[in-house]
């Protein structure tokens, strides 16, 4: 009786068997030696010690820092020499609006005049505009994060804001601030490290 129902339960359940077994992917793998490569590619790169390289770069990522630092050094030097000033509040507020004059791309002139105006006024000083347009000329043009970190070294929190609203009031001779010139009052916040306090209420007399 069992073996005569065995054809019969196998029948039944060969359905049952065959989804439960493993199932084989028809797709061949790729071949070991098959790349996207030249295989000779791969064993120049198996072989290339790339620490040096990796070093080399470092270092030439340093000296490149370090050759900015200095020219930037150099032309702050230059700024000063032409103003006839020493390192200081007076130094600090024209630098700031020498920064301050550029607009897309160019001195601007009321922002130039402007700041003729301030400087004189702030340093007693007899300067020609074009004192501050050779200012201007060797200002820093590319402003990144620590650009302005100088303006604050030694300041009170009053000789910072004279500092930050004389470039303010600079850019504003042109016109509303610019997405580029807020970004720039930004960095130079950040440099002269005002408070928030002071700058939100700075930022109620500027119009958008």
């Amino acid at each position: 009786m069992f073996r005569s129902s065995f054809p019969v339960l196998t029948a039944c359940f060969s359905p049952l068997l065959l989804l439960s077994a493993p199932v084989k992917a028809d797709i061949d793998p790729v071949a070991p030696h098959q790349h996207f490569l030249p295989t000779a590619v791969i064993e120049a790169f198996g072989k290339l010690n790339l620490l040096p390289w990796v070093a080399g770069l470092f270092a030439l990522g340093a000296v490149a820092l370090l050759a900015t630092h200095r020219l930037r050094l150099r032309r702050r030097t230059l700024r000063r020499e032409i103003m006839g000033l020493k390192d200081g509040p007076r130094f600090r507020v024209v630098d700031a609006m020498a920064h301050a004059t550029w607009r897309k791309g160019k001195i601007d002139p009321d922002r130039l005049k402007r700041a003729h105006e301030v400087a004189r006024n702030t340093t007693k000083m007899d300067f020609d505009i074009d004192h501050i347009r050779e200012v201007a000329h060797r200002a820093d043009r590319v402003i990144f994060p620590g650009t302005f970190h100088y303006l604050g070294d030694n300041l009170n929190e009053a000789e910072k804001l004279v500092v930050f609203n004389a470039a303010v009031s600079v850019m504003l001779a042109s016109g509303p601030l610019s997405p580029i010139d807020r970004s720039h009052l930004k960095t130079m916040a950040s440099g002269l490290r005002l408070r928030r306090s002071d700058l939100r209420d700075l930022r109620k007399l500027i119009p958008a």
